[in-house]
């Protein structure tokens, strides 16, 4: 499955982090090697015989019920591919282009939210709130980091949005 089939409208149930798992532990190292991954992919898909999608690495997910699948491993890399796409999100609807709002919009119903009113990832107890105000709320809240875990995810997204919009003023020198 892709992150888009795992957090996307076509799975119903959500995917929930259960509470034996530790809190989002991914410091500067692991999300720069994150971003330099997904680069590498770029840059490769396009040449002949590039792979034609990206391997975020094993997932191990155990389907509890309809509403329901818990995750077992990856935990890090979809908190991490969460915290990217709400990143892109609020890039594109801070553009305020009719393009921009839209794929905002797009991203946070297909792939940060489901239908239900739910978030499509659910980290355990230690960071849910936090990550919800901060990455998954169409109107992130400025929630002040009271844990490490926390922090974590606040660098996170901070460190994605200077690679973000770094990459965007490269690739449009004249905007």
């Amino acid at each position: 499955m892709t992150v888009g089939d795992l957090l996307g409208p076509n799975l119903r149930e959500r995917i929930v982090v259960p509470t034996f798992q530790r809190g989002y532990e991914w410091g500067k190292k692991h999300v720069e090697a994150f971003w330099k991954d997904i680069l590498q992919f770029d840059k490769e898909r396009h040449l002949a015989g590039g792979p034609e999608k990206y391997f975020l690495g094993p997932i191990v997910v155990l389907r509890k019920s309809k509403e329901i699948t818990e995750l077992l491993d990856g935990q890090q890399r979809l908190a991490t591919a969460t915290i990217l796409l709400s990143v892109l999100r609020d890039i594109a609807k801070s553009t305020m282009v009719k393009d921009g709002v839209d794929f905002a919009h797009d991203t946070q119903t297909q792939h940060i939210a489901k239908e239900s009113g739910q978030y499509a990832l659910q980290l355990g107890e230690t960071d849910e709130h936090f990550f919800r105000e901060l990455i998954q709320s169409e109107n992130p809240v400025n929630a002040t980091p009271k844990l490490r875990t926390h922090r974590n995810i606040l660098a996170a997204r901070n460190l994605l949005m200077e690679k973000i919009k770094t990459q965007v003023a490269e690739s449009n020198p004249n905007a």
